[in-house]
């Protein structure tokens, strides 16, 4: 049986790591057969509220957005998405950030 860890915070306080725990749980005599992380690999990802939301000049499928991501200035990005609209707040991968799977992700121009 898979059992989430947040799952689990919701009826008993855990205080250490998804690691230290599977240990103890091993130790006290239950079988914790794997140990699943995820997300470990994601960096530089932030919340941002869309602006702007344009059409792509040279691409049908492209959209280019304004997002507000906390700092002076918002920033630019393009995306294929089309389940958004103006003052949505999004996920947003910045320049150099790493996704799910080791992708990477680049500013282009």
């Amino acid at each position: 049986m898979l059992v989430p860890v947040k799952w689990l915070k919701d009826y008993v306080d855990i205080n250490v790591s998804p690691k230290e725990l599977a240990d103890r749980l091993t130790m006290s005599g239950s079988k914790v057969e794997e140990l699943i992380v995820t997300g470990d690999e994601i960096q530089k990802v932030v919340t941002g509220k869309l602006v702007k939301i344009e059409k792509h000049p040279d691409a049908d499928k492209l959209s280019i957005c304004t997002v507000d991501i906390g700092k002076e200035e918002p920033i630019q990005i393009v995306t294929a998405a089309t389940n958004m609209k103006e003052q949505d707040v999004v996920p947003t991968a910045l320049h150099g950030s790493t996704l799910h799977g080791g992708l990477k992700l680049k500013k282009v121009n």
